[in-house]
């Protein structure tokens, strides 16, 4: 039996899960324990974890702490908790998100080729700026600490390495892009990958066939929409940085180039931003605004889209507010139909399945019946309204699958599956060892 620890690090938080493999049993994984250390660097941070098995529930609330300091914290808890030795975690797979055109996963142990394979993800941090640093400063507490168990890095990049090249290439200066790596590379790509996965099991259909098509929505706090074609990425709405695509929680989405210098006169100049992770690579005025200060938090002053469907029918709000939040939500949804209709196109119709996942796709009943309503002309369902409003339920009762519609004619089917980008890690993980 093998511990595999499972790292998910965000700009301010800390995710992780612990997992129990047979060896002797190839889809064998038990999930054993999993937490979030949230709000990382502020005076609210706070720590929450389960022990799945009995079901008991640790939250504590923490002083300012910095990333390794609450990695630190996750290996003190399951010490206390779980296991009786650091050598008894064997593998630790890290979600990196950015890893430019890596075509593999990166292999991190305690020698000499280490600090040069780290370096180079570091220096995709002005790329990442809000995660890539933070990945390197966990592995290397992850090398320090747990010096006996072997690293994985995980690209959320990797899975969108088959995007074609004239869907990744930019219409700028060709060798100038090329020396600075400018061009498409998608994220959300463990993600997509294990989602769309799921939904060809769920169907019974090979994943890796050329005639099995997915559009798969992952939407969240980060947006976006992959095309997936027998088992491959071949378009993406995310590009050199999270920022193109879909608006998010605090992201502008795609918009004129222009029209940040529009917005502010300030947008050319580098600022010090106060987050802790970006004092280093200083960031544009333009790249705070886009990247913090716009996408729903810019438009109806909310960044969680819960609080977004509530306030519109929240009737004891101003007129104001509600009109706003009604703006974001169908600004989002328009969004996200047109890319469905342009992948749709490029897919060349025939799609297997509709995809939601993510807190927004996973949890929205409201947007998922939006979005369903628009695309019907393609051939999609509608939702099923009592299937739609007790996705939750079925996700608690052990589901990762659940379909919202009734298919009545035609091939496409609208899933809501539930993501595990821990799992999916795993899974590849015990592919190769």
């Amino acid at each position: 039996m093998t511990n595999i620890l499972a790292i998910n690090a965000g700009s301010s938080s800390l995710k992780f899960k612990l997992f129990l493999h047979d060896e002797n049993k190839e889809e064998a994984i038990n999930l054993v324990s999993k937490g979030t250390i949230s709000e990382i660097t502020s005076e609210s941070s706070s720590f929450s974890a389960k022990i799945i098995s009995s079901d008991t529930k640790t939250t504590k609330s923490l002083q300012t702490i910095t990333h390794e300091k609450a990695f630190n914290h996750i290996i003190s808890y399951l010490l206390e908790t779980i296991i009786k030795s650091k050598d008894q975690i064997k593998y630790i797979v890290h979600r990196v998100v950015h890893g430019a055109t890596e075509t593999q996963e990166f292999i991190l142990r305690s020698d000499p080729t280490t600090p040069r394979a780290l370096s180079k993800l570091d220096s995709l941090s002005e790329l990442a700026p809000l995660h890539n640093h933070v990945s390197v400063l966990i592995i290397k507490s992850c090398l320090k600490e747990l010096p006996n168990s072997t690293n994985y890095a995980f690209f959320d990049t990797l899975f969108h390495q088959s995007i074609p090249p004239h869907v990744y290439t930019y219409a700028l200066p060709f060798e100038k892009a090329k020396q600075k790596r400018i061009r498409k590379y998608g994220f959300h790509g463990i993600s997509h990958s294990y989602v769309t996965k799921i939904a060809a099991n769920y169907l019974g259909i090979d994943w890796n066939d050329d005639d099995t098509k997915f559009i798969s929505l992952h939407l969240g706090s980060g947006a976006s929409v992959c095309a997936v074609k027998g088992g491959k990425s071949i378009n993406t709405t995310m590009g050199l940085t999270p920022l193109e695509g879909l608006p998010g929680a605090t992201r502008s989405g795609s918009i004129d180039p222009s029209a940040i210098f529009h917005l502010s006169s300030k947008a050319r100049k580098c600022e010090e931003s106060h987050h802790s992770v970006e004092k280093q690579f200083h960031l544009t005025e333009a790249e705070s605004i886009l990247n913090h200060d716009s996408g729903f938090k810019g438009l109806c002053g909310l960044s969680n889209f819960g609080d977004i469907t509530k306030s519109i029918h929240n009737a004891t709000e101003g007129n104001e507010n509600q009109e706003r939040a009604k703006l974001t939500f169908n600004i989002f949804v328009n969004r996200i139909v047109n890319y469905i209709g342009s992948y749709f196109v490029e897919l060349e119709g025939n799609i297997s399945a509709l995809i939601f996942t993510g807190g927004i796709g996973e949890n929205s009943k409201e947007l998922r019946e939006s979005v369903t309503d628009k695309v019907e002309c393609l051939g999609f369902p509608k939702v099923d309204k009592e299937k739609n409003e007790n996705v939750e339920g079925s996700f608690k009762k052990g589901d990762d699958v659940v379909e919202i519609s009734n298919r009545t004619k035609g091939k496409s089917r609208v899933l809501v599956v539930e993501t595990n980008e821990e799992k999916e890690m795993v899974n590849q993980l015990i592919a190769k060892i």
